[in-house]
């Protein structure tokens, strides 16, 4: 199907709608399993949490998921727990992330017609990014389902700008706006749509801007009632992509999103892709405008990203979609690399098939990629629930520990945490990094007896490609050394991995404090 005819016809569209509620159905309830974990698991929940609860909004980011998740709250009646809430807010997260999936496949079969369109519904419903990031509350889902609503409607309105089409675009780049401020690169692709076709253009922008401000003065109207609030926080989260964060940065550009790139896709992905992008490269000259965009998209979208010396996994899922997507797209342009018509459906359903067991599984080591069912078993196991059992029942009661932020043990020093993981007999001694609790001499001062440190703290002295912000370099090498003699001169008491989900499994070791060399 060309990007140049319309949609479908009436019983065309009553399938359509069905295959979207379906889809919406399984995807919410795929993404929303083993969603309980604590609430204080992930550092930027406990936050996002208290403003619900509480109405006091930070504007790190612009109000769509926070806003949408106190409605939730409010109409379900949700106790105004904490546990409870945050709950309620990753079910709001998966929400998006199913309307995400949903437009995404809506725009395969708008493109390529039924066969891609399952293909992209069941590979984005069943990629381990989708089905990680449905599990928290953050904003990422909630920017992903308006690029992905945005894409469906650059087509609708490159076919035929109506002006219901033109409304439904503005309203679909209000809500990536509102999902995060990035989310305004939806706009950057939207304006050439609507400069496109002469006529009534005048019309179109005003609709379209009418829609826009509309959608986003709604969503964000808090933010227009605490303008200096969000000035402060906006300039925060610029100086962070600027300068980078927690007192490191990177030279820019770099290539980290190559390595998230290689760990969200799949061998079938990639072959799929190439064969997508060699069959657009045959037809360039008759591709559409929108086409383009979905095309390029992603590559620009990772080169951008590569500019920031701030960056996380999460941050390319916009990226890993449409490439998800073009691989889809890609198993139809496999079966027609084939003159054979009576095996050009046998090469589709085989490619659809390797496309979506890829997705689910992968072979044991050392052939190895991030799937399904691997983060699946990693949010029903806890290993910070395995530390607090182990060191209730393996470290003497009267033992001193120095930790690490992310390792589980309860800070007496901060009330809230304290209570959250439960008393311990053991004394506890927390910052930031438990390098900055003394060197080792000094730690032996204090009494401590062992070290509990976690590798999402200690690692990032290890990375290659990260190194210190002005001023920060003398922390930053007396940690790095601290770090580097307890990996290898300490006895090494407890151990479990950094897994892929890094809130349940943060890469915990425990330590007997090394005694002095004479």
């Amino acid at each position: 199907m060309s990007a140049s005819e319309p949609l479908a016809s009436r019983g065309e569209g009553v399938k359509l709608l069905l295959w979207a509620l379906a889809l919406f159905a399984a995807t919410f309830a795929l993404h929303t399993r083993h969603n309980a974990f604590p609430f204080f698991y992930h550092p930027d929940e406990p936050g996002k949490v208290e403003q619900i609860i509480r109405g006091e909004w930070n504007f790190h980011h612009p109000m769509l998921l926070l806003a949408t998740t106190k409605i939730a709250v409010e109409i379900a009646g949700v106790p105004r727990r904490e546990q409870a809430v945050v709950q309620a807010g990753r079910a709001v997260s998966a929400g998006f992330m199913a309307v995400a999936v949903v437009a995404l496949s809506l725009l395969a079969y708008a493109w390529r017609g039924w066969v891609p369109a399952l293909a992209a519904g069941g590979a984005l419903m069943c990629h381990h990014q989708f089905f990680e990031l449905a599990h928290y509350l953050k904003e990422d889902s909630a920017l992903l389902a308006g690029f992905s609503l945005t894409f469906l409607m650059l087509l609708a309105c490159w076919w035929r700008p109506t002006m219901s089409r033109v409304t439904l675009l503005g309203i679909a780049c209000g809500l990536a706006v509102s999902g995060k401020y990035l989310g305004v690169l939806a706009l950057a692709l939207a304006l050439p749509i609507l400069w496109y076709a002469p006529e009534r253009r005048a019309a179109r922008f005003g609709v379209f801007a009418g829609a826009l401000v509309a959608t986003f003065v709604v969503v964000n109207l808090p933010l227009f009632l605490h303008l200096a609030t969000f000035r402060e926080s906006f300039g925060r989260e610029m100086d962070l992509v600027v300068k980078g964060q927690r007192g490191l940065t990177r030279s820019v550009p770099h290539f980290q999103y190559w390595n998230v790139f290689i760990d969200n896709t799949t061998p079938a992905i990639w072959g799929l892709l190439a064969i997508f992008l060699h069959a657009r490269w045959k037809e360039r000259r008759s591709l559409s405008l929108p086409e383009w965009m979905i095309i390029v998209f992603p590559f620009a979208y990772a080169l951008a990203l590569s500019f920031s010396p701030k960056t996380n996994d999460r941050y390319f899922l916009p990226a890993t979609a449409l490439f998800t997507l073009q691989a889809a797209l890609g198993t139809a342009d496999l079966a027609h690399a084939f003159a054979w018509r009576h095996t050009r459906r046998r090469w589709l359903a085989g490619a659809v098939t390797v496309l979506l067991v890829f997705q689910l599984v992968s072979p044991p080591r050392p052939v190895h990629w991030h799937h399904l069912a691997e983060y699946w078993r990693a949010f029903q196991n806890d290993d910070n629930v395995d530390l607090i059992q182990w060191v209730r029942a393996e470290l003497p009661a009267d033992a001193v520990i120095a930790k690490d932020n992310r390792v589980a043990l309860p800070d007496p020093t901060k009330k809230k945490h304290a209570n959250r993981y439960g008393a311990i007999p053991q004394k506890v001694i927390a910052e930031r990094f438990a390098a900055d609790v003394g060197a080792f001499e000094e730690l032996r001062s204090k009494g401590v007896t062992h070290v509990a440190v976690s590798e999402s703290d200690y690692g990032r002295f290890f990375l290659k490609g990260l190194r210190p912000q002005e001023g920060e370099r003398a922390d930053f090498e007396r940690r790095k050394a601290f770090y580097e003699t307890l990996l290898r001169d300490g006895e090494l008491l407890f151990e479990r991995d950094r897994g892929t989900v890094i809130y349940l499994h943060p890469g915990v070791r425990v330590y007997r404090l090394i005694e002095p060399k004479f």
